[in-house]
């Protein structure tokens, strides 16, 4: 799907859903958020035991996904005044049940207005999750202005914003209470950002009238980015002309694509580059964002076979790794400590690429191992 162009700093973007979301329905969608990562999955994965603590017993779990289906998104771009794009979607398009595992097809829309480049900076999943329906605009605002760090609204303006009638909401207490402090706990919550507000009076007296409302948020992260930004750029440091200007993109970059795409990406960049990386460094990071599904591996090791139990199936995993040169890391092991049965792990660092499949039941795990092109070749001279 092409790249759309709208830039959400001078537009605006409005989604419904045609009934608010129940309690179940809240939870089923925040578990497929989590395990939806909006890249190359086709389908979402369930085992039986986790749909049925959703569900519980007052319905069956088809019962449940058969009506969950039949909700739908619906989404309008507006471009000075005029809608220029509308959608209309439901958030997953089929189910097929295998033994005692799920399969949830994710909507192809959804996939499709990912690609387009329209929501890199606005998940739709995260929105159908808030719980007041006001929230979003709020959100939006802070989008809008995320390179700030802070915007400033009138009184009027934020009531306008929020689509409350000027004439409701008098004091502004009641309107902070009601209104206010729940947008903002579902942005807080919810949300990889933290927002927080201070009150601005028309002068210092204790009866004063409230005029502006001035929002100062921060990404949840920005410690964590700071400190990776700097790991990054220490051993290239020397050759970038413009510390600033690459560490600003390469903050976008994580905060957009995440560690793992940046160091992939990042490494071995200085090897055949002469002179100055910045220019390197921007197209592999911002205006190439889809370098890391270039096929850049080759399988060195596969392995097909039928285990009994899941220490055999890991047991013979780590000799294989072994003889690949794959040393284990608390990141590997925290994946594959969470790894499910019947649910593919995908493992990627600097050097490798790891997918593991464990079935049980007499049915077939697979365990392929990947290198860098550059590594696989180097080690067969």
């Amino acid at each position: 799907m092409k790249k759309t162009a709208f830039d959400f700093s001078k537009n605006d973007i409005f989604i419904d859903t045609d009934k608010k979301l129940n309690k179940k329905e809240r939870e089923f969608l925040e578990v497929i958020r989590d395990k939806y990562k909006g890249k190359n999955e086709k389908h979402i994965t369930f085992n039986e035991k986790e749909l049925r603590n959703i569900v519980k017993d007052r319905s069956s779990i088809e019962e449940f996904l058969d009506k969950f289906s039949k909700r739908r998104i619906h989404l309008r771009l507006i471009e000075k005044g005029e809608e220029i794009f509308f959608s209309s979607f439901s958030i997953f398009d089929f189910y097929m049940k295998n033994r005692e595992e799920y399969r949830i097809y994710i909507s192809r829309s959804l996939k499709s207005l990912k690609e387009s480049g329209i929501f890199d900076d606005i998940d739709l999943l995260l929105i159908l999750l808030f719980k007041e329906k006001k929230s979003f605009q709020l959100y939006l605002a802070m989008i809008k202005n995320r390179t700030k760090g802070k915007f400033l609204l009138t009184r009027d303006q934020l009531k306008e914003l929020l689509g409350v009638a000027q004439e409701n909401y008098e004091r502004f207490y009641d309107f902070e209470k009601t209104i206010l402090r729940p947008a903002l706990n579902d942005i807080n919550e919810l949300t990889k950002y933290n927002i927080d507000y201070k009150k601005i009076k028309n002068s210092e007296g204790f009866t004063s009238k409230i005029m502006e409302i001035e929002f100062v948020f921060n990404h949840k992260l920005s410690p964590i980015i700071a400190s990776e930004i700097d790991s990054l750029l220490l051993p290239l440091r020397d050759r970038v002309d413009s510390i600033a200007k690459v560490s600003k993109i390469i903050e976008e970059t994580l905060l957009k694509e995440g560690i793992d795409f940046v160091r992939n990406n990042l490494y071995h960049l200085d090897k055949g580059i002469s002179g100055s990386l910045d220019e390197a460094i921007s197209l592999a990071l911002k205006e190439n964002p889809n370098i890391e599904t270039q096929e850049r591996y080759i399988l060195v090791n596969k392995t097909t076979d039928i285990f009994s139990n899941r220490f055999i199936f890991e047991s013979r995993l780590y000799k294989e790794l072994l003889k690949c040169k794959f040393y284990y890391n608390y990141n590997f092991l925290k994946t594959l400590r969470n790894m499910k049965i019947g649910e593919l792990l995908q493992y990627k660092d600097e050097r490798h690429k790891i997918e593991i499949l464990y079935l049980d039941k007499g049915r077939e795990s697979t365990i392929e191992i990947y290198k860098l092109a550059e590594n696989a070749t180097q080690e067969k001279k």
